[in-house]
């Protein structure tokens, strides 16, 4: 009976020839069987007349042995195969899971990440995961064309035994083109991955240069915004020495107009007068101005213009004190 692979494993090239050889010497072993039993039926017969069946039955005896011995080599070379071939399951089985732990793992780190930093991830997983199976494909195909031929004991002509099938001989024509198409593959996928490699360098250097063109953009912003401020502070401070210049001015201004306005008000208010009155015992200015000007409305003028005759007070006034009545 044919054997078959466990369900949750895929058939690698290895694990083919595995399967094939598997199969031959399970039919080896049958013929084995089956011969030993025939001649086991021919081991102890009734009487034996005739010296060349003797001869023959005794050839028969040795031949089954050795088969028999044959078949036990066999047995425990598929035994070391099965024990290879569960080797190989468990070690794939132990990759996958580690694989899909590493899958969820990255898939974490890739959801913590932001849209560009996604996007790098992604480019770099990929590049990561062509160069994987380009040298999968190259270690498969490596295998597959050092694979050792399956053991083929060699079993006697019996004259009793039917010969035994011719085992499955390997294509070699099948080999070598399995070998070109492992080699074009590992090539293209050489090549693919140069193709990426170069994308990615010009990607690099394009970014490179895009950093430099906004370092030196900054840097001349960075220029011109300080030459602007030169700019600003030196009209700053010509503003500030224009408004101190005017200030000064008109601070001379203003004290110019200050002195003139002292030295007016210093200056005599009235020049001209037209008449001199010697004051008399019982006179007061609002006499006196009844008397020159018709109104005593006018005593404030005479006291103005005799402010150091009379002195601070306009109501003391002296007899004897020569007055100046000032024209209107």
């Amino acid at each position: 009976m044919p054997r078959q692979l466990p369900p949750q494993f895929g058939a690698s090239p290895g694990d083919w020839l595995l399967h094939v050889a598997g199969n031959i010497v399970g039919i080896l072993v049958i013929l084995v069987v089956v011969a030993g039993a025939r001649a086991r039926q021919y081991s102890a017969p009734a009487a034996i007349v005739d010296p060349e069946e003797a001869t023959a039955l005794s050839t028969t005896l040795r031949e089954a042995e050795a088969i028999e011995a044959d078949a036990q080599h066999i047995s425990r070379q598929m035994a070391a195969l099965d024990a290879e071939a569960a080797q190989r399951y468990a070690e794939r089985s132990a990759l996958q899971a580690l694989m899909s732990a590493a899958e969820r793992e990255l898939a974490e780190r890739r959801g913590a990440l932001d849209a560009d930093a996604q996007r790098q991830y992604d480019l770099q997983r990929s590049t990561a995961l062509a160069r994987l199976e380009s040298v999968m494909k190259v270690k498969s195909a490596y295998a597959t064309a050092h694979m050792p031929d399956s053991p083929k004991p060699a079993a006697k002509p019996s004259a009793y035994a039917k010969p035994a099938p011719a085992p499955a001989k390997r294509d070699d024509d099948a080999q070598a083109k399995q070998a070109a198409d492992a080699k074009a593959s590992a090539e293209a996928a050489k090549k693919q991955t140069e193709a990426r490699e170069r994308l990615e360098k010009a990607r690099a250097d394009a970014e490179a240069k895009a950093e430099a063109k906004k370092k030196e953009e900054a840097s001349e912003r960075l220029e011109k915004a300080r030459a602007e401020a030169e700019q600003r502070q030196s009209e700053a401070k010509e503003a500030k020495a224009k408004a101190e210049a005017e200030a000064a001015e008109a601070k001379e201004e203003a004290a110019r107009k200050e002195a003139e306005a002292k030295a007016a008000a210093s200056a005599p208010k009235y020049t001209q007068f037209i008449a001199e009155h010697t004051v008399q015992p019982g006179d007061n200015l609002s006499f006196i101005s009844e008397r020159y000007y018709g109104t005593q409305a006018n005593f404030r003028i005479i006291y103005e213009a005799n402010r150091e005759v009379i002195g601070d007070n306009m109501s003391l006034i002296r007899p004897g004190q020569l007055l100046k009545i000032p024209k209107l």
